[in-house]
Order: C-alpha cells, then structure tokens, then sequence
C-alpha cells in the first residue's frame, strides 16, 4: 500500500535527483560497471617518489564483486556485458598480480582468481553471437581490451567462433580511424572511449577535449588518459575522486560507465512525469525550479543542443527532450539548433557522424516537434521522421530493437507517443494535407501493432519480464491505447491487463534495478525506473475517452470480418486462442485493408477483380498466423505475401477471362505466350507442358464474353510476373531461389490457364490432375498459388535472413532444398482438402465447379462418405507435413552448427519460425474462406 500520494513520491523523486547534485560536476545516478571500475583501479601516480595505485579501493570493489564462477554483471542479460565486465578485471587482476610480484608479495589467491575470471571470459566469447550486439563502440573496444591482454600474458590469448566476424566489423571501422581527428577541436564520440586506443594515438594531443577533468564523461576514458599522458592532470584525478564519491558507487569504489548525466536524467524524469498525467503544479517545488533553470541556461548557452552533461558532444536525444519539458513548462523554445545540427535526408541523428539511426532518438525529435505550438511550420520535419519511424517499425524482425535500451518496450512506448499524438493533431485538422490517406494508415497499423502486442505478451502474474521498469514502459503503451477508437472493442482485456500490471506494481517491495540502458555496457538507472513507474501508475488512475484513430477506423468493415471469421473458427490453430485475441487480428485486418485494396488493382484492372475473395479475411489469414506464436514477421513481409495472395486469387480469374475470350486464339496461343514470357524451358517442364497442353474451347462456350487481345494478355502476365521476379528482395536473392522461383512461376501460369480451360468446359473426365509427366501431386494446393508463394517467400528470405549480408540459398544444403520441395506440396494438398471439407454445401458446390480438385473422390457419392474419405487422407497429409517439417528444421540447425556461426544458427531459426506463418496462414485460411 503507497503511504505517500503519487503527486508527493514524484516530487520526492525529484528531491533524489538533485540531492548529489554539485553546481560544477552536475550530477549522475548510472549504475556501476565493473568495466570502467577496472580501469580506474589502474591508475597510478607517483606520491613521495614511489608509484602507487591511486584508487585503491576500486581494485577492492572488484575483488569484493566478482562471481563464483569468475566474471562480473551476473544481471545482466546481454552477452557483451559479461564479456567486457570481465576482460577489464582481468586486465587489471593480471596487472595488480604483476605488481605483488615485482614487491615479492604472495600472489596465489589474485592468480586463483586471474584463472576464474579467464575461464569465464573464455567460455564467454565462445558461444557470442557478435550479430546480435549493438552496444556503443563494442567493435572497438573489445579488440582492444583482448590485445591488452595478450601483450599483459601471453597464455591470455583468446580464439572464438566470432572473432573473425568481430575482426571483420573492426577493420572496416578502424580503416575509417584517422588519429588527426582526435586533435582538433571538434568532440567526436571516439573521446567516450580512449581506453581503446591505447598505442594509437599520442594522449597529450587530446588533453583540450577535458571537460571539467573528464573525457566526455566516460571514466574509463579519462583513467587512460592520466595513464598514458604525459603530464599529470589534477582536474582529471580530482573528477575521478568525485565520481567515487558521488556517483553510484557511492564511496564504495565501484564506478559508472559515464558520469556525469545531468541532462539525461533530468529531461528524462521531468518528460516521463509530465506524460504520465504529471502537472508541473503537481511537481512544484525548490527542485522543478532548479531544474527548469539547468535546461533553460544549458539551452541557451550551447546554441539550442545538449549533450548528456553540459558540454558534452551535442545529441538529438537530450535536445528534444529538454525542448518538450520546456514546452510543458512555458518555455517554446526553438527546435531550429535541432533541425539544423542532426538533420539528414531521411531522418534526424542522434549525433553528428552517427552511421547507424536510433528509432528512439526520431521517436523523442517527432514529439519535441509535436510540442510545438505552430507545429505545421515543421511539417516537413514531421513527415520525415513519421516515414522513418514506419519504415522502422515495418521493417523490424520480430520485436523492435534500438541501440540505446535492450528492452523492446522502450522504443515502443516512444513510437507509441510520438504516433498517436500525431494521428491526434492530424485528426485535428493540425497539419492540413501533410499526411496522405496511406501514410495514416501506415501509421494506424504501428500505433495498433505496438500495442496489441504489448498486450499479448503480458506475463501470467501481470508483468512484463518481472520487470518494474519494464512493466512500467508496457503500462504507458497500454494506456495509450485506451485513447484509440479502434480498441473500442478490445476495451475490457485492456483494462484488465492494465489492473494487473498495476498489482504487480504495488506488490514489489524490493525494487531491483534492471540493467537495460545501454553505454558500453548496460546499466540501470533508479531515478528513470521510478520515473516509469510513477509516470504508468499515474496514466492507469486516469484513463482517457476514445479521442483518436476515428479517421482511420471502420466499424462496419470490422463487424463484416468478425461475423465471417467467428462462423468458420474450427481450426485446430484457434483452440490456442482467446477471443480478445482473435479479435485483434481482425482490427489489425481492418487496419490494412485501404493498403490492400489498393495493391488489389497493381497488375490487373478492376474487372479481373470481382471475385477476389473478401481481402479482410485474407488479411485476417496472414494477420493471426503471425500473431498466434508471437512471431512478428515484418510488416513488409505480411504486406508482401497477403499481396501474392490477392494477385493468385486474380489471375484465375484474369485466366477465366482469357479463356472466355473467343477472339485470343485459344489454348495454344496461351500455352505458347506463357512459355515465351519464362523464357527457356527445362527438360522436365517440356514433358509436364505436353501434359498440360489445353484444349480449344472458344466454340463450345456460350455466355457473355469479355474481349481480350494477345497484346493485353502479355501486358498483364507480364506485370505479374516482374511483381515477383523484379520485386527488391528477389533481385537480391541467390540463383537457385530465384530460378526455382521462375520455375514454379511458369508452371503456376500454365496451371491457372489449365484449371480455366477445365472450368470452362466442365469435364470432369478431362481434367489433367492425374496426367503430368512430373510427380507431382493433384493440385489441391494451386489456387491460391501457394508453390510460387512459397518460393517468393524463399528469395524474401534468402536475401534478409543469411548470414553476413544475406544473399545465400533459403535452404543451402541439398536435403534441405528436397524437403522444402516436399513440404511445400503438402501444404498445398492439405489446404486444398480442409477447403473441401469447410463445409458440407461447399463440397457439393467444389464437387460441380471444381470436380477435378477432388478427383479421387468422387465415386463416392454420399457427401459424408467422401468428407470421411478425405478426413483419412488429411490425417496422412498432416502426418507427413509434420515429419517432412521435422526433418527440414533438423537439417537446417545442423547446416547452421556444422558452420560454427552463431549468426547462421539464429537465422536458420528465424527462417523456420517464418515459415510457420506460411504454412498455418494456409491452414486458416482453407477453414475461413
């Protein structure tokens, strides 16, 4: 129970904030960080003629701190932080162990340890996936730190799977190093990190960038430097001796990865509060009045862009937060110092010579923009950074990442802000014609992707991760999206989630930090995790109306799907789910629906459309495949594939056209039209053409007829093919992907033309599904197109989801290639057979119009005899879909560890876990349609 009310903890968070604060450091609250501890335990000086170590007492805290089984930062989640938290104390356990020697001191218990702390950082880098590590300067610095090693000892020399991957990143960045840059005057990041360039550059040319006796604030950075100048800098020691005493550590020796951070911590607990529902009366104070006045001067003395301390190399981050507190404070002051220090062509850096773009860093630019008062002055800013943060988040595999936090929630709650406060001003007639109708929808579909799988990812006890900040993050997200019209239906299982995030909440007494800001090593901060946490309790006591997302939402579309879907949820693959759930899919459907109805007429006129099935469904069938195991495929890949579905469903009927036409010519003509546009035939596609050869109807057919010439017919198989052959990724694809690709492509339009042929003439006895040349089963799977489908899936993943930088074989080893193939057509077999046995009024109806479909049936005239019939093939179906998939992620993981790549592996996985998607977004799909 909270003694204190929320208005008197946020106020006594402020008093914390300042209560370390000095008028010339500033002030810091980062966690400690074995790393830079290290480190600073090896400075040196001479006092009284002897060379002593100077802070003593950090080389204790590291003693005092290291593991059982050797390393540091047992709390911490990210591989890299083990690994640099336990080559610095290395480096400075071999250096102290030298020492004891040169003085004949007993040096067995450091040598105990120096083995320990070997063993762990050995086994370490061993299973490091250098992929996956986005931590400042780690391409660097751990290079660095490991030849510090060697040349300390040479038994400390360490060979890993990753370490040529790690080199190769290395000396790409290092080819780039030019030491004279370091000597001017301009601040580059690289100062951050001086430790490691150690032999590298001469230390007495950087002595002008000391900023109050620190190298930008990075501890480490400024032990080397007294290590290594020439002379010796009081200012500097007396900057170490301070953050001793001030930071973190607390006098205990331990030391942050950077200190100060006083705009950070300020903005970020000031911008935090006020979004949770804070008012600056409700923060009033002695210490709102200091703070406000440490943004104010700092504004206005460095030109309109902070740092992270005063001083500090300026960042779009810092900037943007102390101009949306200033707003909330009265202060409008002007982003022009922004836009023209950080603004590129496609989006805002965090800093000058950043190569890399932060989502976060956008998210906080677009909502300082958004505080403006006359914000149609940055249209132009606001759309930039809206495009960039969609591509971001479309584009994102899986859940979101961003360089500066290790939890995918915090650059969601910002994307989350940033989008609804836009789509609010937009609704509000705030930037007039700025936003076209699909860039809304774009941003709807974030908005709604963000939060709805926040929701579905909570924890059973109400969390997320058990975490407290992290909960806190998904608590803003949640509360954000009760303002959004399109969760008028989801309403109760947010509000619910809500309740429970909010108990867990109240229910921690003991308020752990987690380590998920990231530096060169992650840290944690209490001030922002309690700033989170009061920010989410105050947005959870005030929930708002349904205020926003009108513009862009359709109840009756969502009422369409609802009712089509609910009728027809006997899939095995629903039993998994709620209710709520499913009916987030369906929102996200409706969401993307403008999207798809405009790709609906990219190849093929209007006309050619009429009997599209409905595309919400269709979407609906991409949508809850990849949200049911929470695989979160990028939005370009549902887009993508939910568009190859459509354009299949329209060829037949583009085929149909063809075949109705009396003045085409007939079915040579279309047989030798499709074989001229693929190009040169194989010798197994010749004996299946000859099989598939069609038949002259034009004479037997009566009915209406839409001409159609040999010229338009080219036109637009054409536009169909180069959909798929000419699409980015394909281009981008290897040889064999997109060679099977054309393949299927060809032998997909010579089926359609085919299966037109055969409806048209209605002759059960005529149809070719048993006769081609190649094994090839019946085609219940080719309506829909699922073969070509799935090899343009190949190519898509061929090109993303490689090693390196993609561009390998979807599946490289020649097992993998025959079981892909295998499985491929039982998916299709399997769809077309659920389709059939839907319903007992469409097996009648599939039986009269698509007789050949189920040919093997047929003599069975009883439809519950022929639906039992199928259920004992389907069940065979489903057996060998599920073995020959078994097979084919066994061949792949043991492909990806016979290469020793760490990177190989997590892709194989990825590639497989989207694969998923394709073959139940074709399971649901046949049970709905």
């Amino acid at each position: 129970m909270r003694v204190l009310s929320l208005a008197d903890e946020a106020r006594a968070l402020l008093q914390r904030t300042l209560s370390d604060y000095d008028e010339h450091y500033g002030l810091g609250a980062m966690s400690c960080a074995a790393y830079d501890t290290a480190w600073v335990s090896l400075v040196t000086k001479n006092i009284d003629g002897s060379k002593q170590w100077l802070f003593p007492e950090c080389f204790h805290h590291l003693l005092a701190t290291q593991s059982d089984e050797g390393g540091w930062s047992p709390e911490s989640g990210a591989q890299i932080d083990g690994i640099l938290n336990t080559a610095g104390p290395l480096l400075a356990l071999t250096r102290h162990a030298a020492a004891l020697l040169e003085n004949q001191q007993d040096t067995n218990e450091i040598k105990r340890r120096i083995e320990k702390a070997t063993h762990s950082l050995r086994s370490q880098l061993a299973v490091w996936d250098v992929s996956t590590t986005n931590h400042v300067g780690f391409e660097i610095i751990v290079p660095a730190i490991l030849d510090l090693l060697e040349k300390e000892d040479p038994s400390l020399v360490f060979q890993f799977k990753a370490r040529d991957a790690l080199l190769k990143i290395h000396n790409a960045k290092m080819s780039r190093f030019r030491p004279e840059a370091l000597y001017g005057s301009k601040r580059l990041t690289a100062l951050h990190s001086l430790e490691s360039f150690i032999g590298k550059i001469d230390f007495d040319k950087v002595k002008h960038h000391l900023i109050r006796g620190s190298m930008m604030g990075s501890p480490s950075s400024t032990a080397a430097y007294l290590m290594y100048a020439s002379d010796w800098n009081n200012e500097s020691e007396d900057y170490l001796r301070h953050v001793i005493r001030y930071g973190a550590g607390q006098n205990s020796g331990g030391i942050p990865s950077a200190f100060p951070s006083t705009h950070f911590e300020c903005t970020w607990v000031l911008s935090t509060l006020f979004r949770g529902g804070f008012t600056p009366s409700d923060l009033s104070g002695a210490e709102l009045t200091k703070m406000t006045n440490i943004l104010s001067n700092s504004f206005i003395k460095e030109n309109g862009v902070l740092g992270f301390a005063p001083g500090f190399e300026a960042d779009v981050d810092d900037t943007a937060k102390a101009i949306s507190c200033l707003s909330v404070l009265g202060q409008n002051d002007s982003p022009e110092g922004m836009i023209q220090t950080f603004e590129v062509d496609t989006h805002f850096r965090t800093y000058v010579g950043e190569r890399d773009p932060s989502c976060t860093a956008n998210a906080n630019a677009l909502l300082a923009f958004l505080h403006h008062p006359d914000v149609l002055l940055y249209s132009k800013q606001v759309l930039k950074i809206t495009k960039f943060l969609c591509n971001y988040w479309w584009a994102s595999d899986g859940r979101i990442e961003d360089k500066w936090n290790i939890c995918h929630l915090y650059p969601s709650v910002l994307l989350v802000q940033g989008l609804v406060d836009l789509l609010f001003l937009i609704e509000h007639d705030r930037l007039p014609g700025v936003f076209s109708a699909e860039m809304q929808s774009r941003i709807a579909i974030t908005i709604f992707q963000a939060c709805f799988r926040t929701l579905s990812d909570q924890h059973a006890d109400g969390s997320w991760n058990q975490s407290l900040e992290e909960t806190a993050y998904a608590l803003l997200i949640l509360n954000e999206a009760r303002r959004l019209a399109f969760f008028e239906t989801l309403q109760k299982p947010l509000n619910d989630a809500i309740a429970r995030a909010v108990t867990f909440i109240n229910s921690i007494s003991d308020r752990s930090l987690d380590y998920i800001w990231i530096e060169k090593v992650s840290y944690a901060s209490p001030l922002l995790r309690d700033a989170y946490v009061l920010a989410a309790l105050r947005a959870s006591a005030s929930p708002p109306g349904l205020s926003t997302g009108r513009s862009v939402w359709s109840v009756a579309q969502m009422k369409q799907i609802d009712e089509y879907v609910k009728k027809r949820h006997e899939s095995p693959l629903f039993r998994s789910l709620s209710y709520w759930e499913i009916d987030g899919s369906i929102v996200e459907s409706v969401l993307f629906l403008p999207l798809l109805r405009a790709q609906s007429e990219i190849v093929f006129p209007p006309m050619y459309a009429k009997n599209t099935p409905n595309l919400g469904v269709l979407a609906f069938s991409w949508i809850i495949a990849n949200n049911r195991q929470r695989t979160y495929a990028p939005n370009t890949f549902l887009y993508e594939m939910a568009t190859s579905s459509i354009l299949a469903f329209q060829l037949d009927e583009f085929m149909e056209a063809v075949a109705n036409s009396p003045s085409f010519g007939g079915n040579d003509a279309i047989r030798q039209l499709i074989e001229d546009l693929c190009g040169k035939k194989s010798r197994a596609m010749d004996s299946e053409s000859e099989s598939l050869e069609l038949m002259d109807v034009s004479e037997s057919c009566s009915g209406s007829y839409v001409e159609i010439t040999h010229k338009e017919v080219v036109r637009y198989l054409e536009r169909f093919m180069n959909q798929f052959e000419d699409h980015s990724s394909v281009r981008y694809a290897s040889a064999w992907d997109k060679d099977m690709l054309h393949q299927e492509l060809r032998y997909g339009l010579l089926t359609h033309a085919r299966q037109a042929y055969d409806k048209l003439r209605n002759n059960v006895k005529q149809a070719l599904a048993g006769h081609t040349g190649e094994q090839r089963p019946t085609h219940f799977g080719n309506n829909i197109g699922s073969t070509y489908t799935f090899y343009f899936l190949c190519c898509i993943l061929g090109a993303s989801h490689t090693p390196g930088s993609g561009g390998e074989d979807c599946f490289p080893s020649g097992e993998e290639k025959y079981l892909a193939n295998v499985m491929v057509r039982q998916m299709g077999t399997m769809c077309r057979m659920q389709s059939v046995l839907a319903s007992e009024k469409r097996v009648d109806v599939e039986r009269r119009s698509h007789c050949d479909s189920c040919r093997e049936f047929n003599q069975q005239s009883a439809i519950a005899d022929r639906k039992k019939a199928i259920f004992e093939v389907l069940d065979f179906e489903q057996e060998s879909f599920g073995y020959s998939f078994s097979r084919l992620v066994h061949a792949a993981k043991g492909v990806a560890i016979e290469r020793r790549n760490k990177e190989a592996e997590r892709l194989a996985s990825r590639r497989l876990k989207i694969l998923e998607v394709f073959a139940d977004q074709i399971e649901f799909y046949s049970y709905i349609q």
